[in-house]
């Protein structure tokens, strides 16, 4: 058996040998956000404890396909996969360390490197004109999309080798979002039973989602487009459908092209604890981001300027009528991010504000943007 892995520009294959080395040698810490998880942990003692969980998972697995065959899911596609689903506990450890919780705003940001930057400029350099192309009839400007997928995958090169059933299993099984991950893994069967993808192509990160711009199996399933027309929505492979579909996304959380994401800011004096305000203080921001309350309030930008926000440079703010909402960073680094509507389509994408921030920094840094 051969594995394919997608490099930045073309295909190369793997041996099952090498690929099972390459498993063994993630860590939970990646360059982005599509982790793996470590798998040369010493092995689980088979207490009576995980005995019984296994028992349950497997009961539930039954449960699991009574349900699905009411889905339309046919039995066929059902049992070729169902047989070979593993409950893998290390995957529930991983969700509960994501980065996003743990690290602070300059750790995880650090995941904007030099590297990164320069990747993502040698993709504009040789496929610019696919990704100008395939982005264009979304309304979203391709430099946004290809930070999505440098921090989702390092632009497609990141080794996305989980069984993605087993993951998604798993976390449906778990109570944290076991209602969330049972949906996701109806979706996974509907890919394979609809012929979208065969259940070998069906690799995930430790959050179980697919390909090179990671979306979860119902975001394939909604979103994910046909891009270059040849009757395939391929997301495994760096091409047209990646690309039309990560801008496909973004657009249908009301992406507007005419705005960019945002920018860093300097606070005055103070301003960490007296800046921040409830949402209710503020502009009435629009239904995509008015679910994210821990925004805070959000106020006109000349509003914020009359507050003492300056530019990070400590000049002053654009004049341009535009609402926008203060992420605060580290306490203490007296840094700031005003940010506007662009920003909470890409909360959609990942809700969390480090996870957004990086795209918008890594989107800037990849063209030049330097105010």
């Amino acid at each position: 058996m051969t594995i394919v892995r997608k490099g930045l520009f073309g295909i190369s294959t793997l041996s099952a040998a090498l690929a099972a080395a390459l498993l063994q040698a993630q860590t939970l810490a990646p360059a982005g956000p599509a982790a793996t998880v470590a798998t040369d942990a010493p092995e689980e003692q088979a207490t009576p404890e995980a005995v019984d969980d296994t028992a349950a998972f497997q009961a539930w697995l039954v449960e699991f396909r009574a349900e699905a065959l009411t889905r339309g899911i046919r039995a066929q596609t059902l049992d070729a996969i169902l047989p070979t689903i593993e409950q893998q506990r290390r995957v529930i450890q991983a969700d509960r360390a994501q980065a996003e919780f743990v690290e602070t705003y300059a750790d995880y940001l650090e995941r904007v490197s030099p590297r990164r930057i320069e990747m993502g400029q040698a993709l504009f350099a040789e496929q610019g004109a696919m990704l100008e192309a395939a982005s264009a009839p979304y309304n979203v400007q391709p430099r946004f999309v290809a930070a999505v997928l440098g921090m989702e995958s390092n632009y497609g090169t990141f080794p996305i080798t989980e069984p993605l059933f087993n993951v998604v299993a798993t976390l449906a099984f778990d109570s944290r979002r076991g209602e969330q991950f049972r949906a996701e893994l109806f979706a996974a069967f509907e890919i394979v039973d609809k012929g979208y993808a065969t259940p070998e192509m069906m690799k995930s990160s430790w959050a179980g989602a697919l390909g090179a711009p990671q979306f979860m199996p119902g975001s394939y399933l909604r979103l994910a487009v046909d891009q270059d027309g040849d009757g395939r929505r391929d997301l495994w492979n760096m091409g047209p459908d990646v690309i039309g579909s990560v801008a496909n996304y973004l657009q249908s959380t009301g992406w507007q092209e005419n705005q960019t994401w945002g920018r860093v800011v300097s606070l005055p004096p103070g301003g960490e604890q007296s800046l921040p305000e409830p949402q209710n203080e503020g502009l009435d921001p629009d239904a995509t981001c008015r679910r994210y309350t821990t925004m805070g309030a959000w106020r006109d930008l000349s509003d914020w300027q009359e507050l003492g926000v300056r530019k990070a440079d400590g000049t002053d703010l654009p004049t341009r009528p535009l609402a926008a909402a203060l992420i605060i960073g580290d306490e203490g680094d007296d840094k700031g991010y005003l940010v506007y509507r662009n920003f909470c389509s890409l909360l959609r994408y990942n809700p969390s504000f480090k996870y957004a921030l990086g795209v918008s920094l890594l989107s800037d840094a990849i063209a030049g943007v330097e105010d």
